[in-house]
């Protein structure tokens, strides 16, 4: 129980397993600890609490924020918040709606091609499989249903990823409005999966660390499935040099990552304990 997992995602964005389930499979896995971070909404936390409270789980406050840096896309993880902060809350729902015009868009774009693929579709593909947010995701399985593309990864490469043809960039927030939303409901933000992060030419990742923690930045996630022990390593030196907290999580998706595991990501992740330990404490002592 010397573990935990600190970015999960439910049916509440685009993961597919309920968060009673997460937790069922946290208790599996040995963790003490874990965090739901679905993607730009907090509404499965009553439910992992209550599983959590059942199960004895500690399950902490998170969500996931897309943000745009240098014209691209980049995610904010935020812990320990006040879900109930009616600024955060407000926010988020225009992230949403944001989200659902997005998705309108795609469909046009996809009918524009000459493919045959309705929004309702895409909605019942989401009710089907409980999904509270509709997801590029539910858009792939439709599509790979109606003979549009053979598998997921074909439908991402060629349509629904960045450059594909079908793509629309999220609401533009930025990562120091992410840092702010955060703070201002009592919570940190923590820079998630450095590694995938597409940076500018001649901007590197100390540039951005150096920026964002002169606007609050908290954490830097260091432990992460598709982290190598390399890059971990070097993910912690520089999280002790910019005095962030590190973190880690899978970025279990369920069925729409099968190959990642609660806990274990590809199988070897381990994310301490203490990286949960150092994010209680640092909010506690904000608080």
């Amino acid at each position: 129980m010397n573990y935990c997992d600190l970015q999960m995602h439910s049916t509440h964005s685009d993961g597919t397993d309920s968060p009673r389930r997460l937790v069922e499979l946290a208790r599996e896995a040995g963790l003490s600890t874990i965090a739901l971070t679905d993607h730009d909404t907090t509404t499965g936390l009553p439910e992992a609490r209550a599983a959590g409270d059942d199960l004895g789980v500690r399950v902490i406050s998170g969500v996931e924020i897309t943000c745009e840096y240098g014209g691209k896309s980049m995610d904010m993880l935020g812990y320990c918040f006040d879900s109930g902060a009616d600024a955060l809350q407000a926010r988020l729902a225009e992230i949403q709606e944001g989200r659902r015009q997005r998705n309108l868009e795609i469909i046009g774009k996809l009918n524009a091609l000459g493919h045959d693929i309705s929004y309702e579709e895409v909605v019942a593909e989401a009710d089907k499989s409980d999904g509270k947010i509709i997801g590029r995701p539910h858009f792939a399985t439709v599509m790979i249903r109606k003979g549009i593309v053979q598998e997921r990864q074909e439908a991402f490469d060629k349509y629904l990823a960045e450059g594909g043809a079908a793509y629309v960039q999220k609401l533009a927030v930025s990562p120091e409005e992410c840092v702010e939303m955060l703070r201002s409901a009592g919570g940190l933000a923590v820079l998630a999966h450095p590694k995938l992060i597409r940076f500018p030419a001649g901007v590197g990742i100390r540039d951005l660390l150096a920026a964002l923690k002169d606007a609050g930045l908290a954490g830097l996630e260091c432990y992460y499935s598709l982290h190598s022990p390399e890059e971990i390593q070097q993910y912690l030196a520089l999280a002790k040099e910019f005095d962030l907290l590190p973190t880690g999580g899978s970025d279990y998706h369920g069925g729409n990552k099968p190959e990642i595991k609660v806990g274990i990501g590809l199988g070897d992740l381990r994310v301490p304990l203490s990286c949960a330990e150092g994010l209680l404490a640092r909010a506690a002592q904000a608080n």
